[in-house]
């Protein structure tokens, strides 16, 4: 069934990125699903609406992103500008193979 309130639809997906916060080191991040307007991540991360926040999908795509919602180690963001309809479905099929978290070093 699918949620009207929602401006565009969820894709379930098990993915790497990359999450930056003002003033914290990067920290790899898995996310749960993703969408034009929003994503969920599952992280160690404690993060708040005071938070500058960008998502790195990919060397190159940082997208910036606002607080929503957090439920234990699932945080709800909602990115400040949709990602376009034509570098969507690009998206979908490179976070299927890519993890931009082993570029980081401990």
């Amino acid at each position: 069934m699918i949620d009207a309130t929602r401006r565009s639809a969820r894709h379930d997906i098990q993915a790497e990125a990359v999450l930056h916060v003002a003033g914290s080191p990067p920290l790899a991040v898995a996310v749960c699903n993703i969408s034009r307007h929003g994503i969920v991540i599952d992280s160690l991360a404690s993060l708040n609406g005071d938070c500058a926040i960008t998502i790195e999908f990919m060397p190159g795509m940082r997208l910036a992103a606002r607080f929503v919602w957090q439920d234990g180690f699932q945080t709800g963001l909602e990115l400040a500008e949709p990602i376009r309809a034509t570098d969507y479905w690009p998206l979908l099929q490179h976070l299927n193979g890519y993890s931009p978290a082993g570029t980081i070093s401990s």
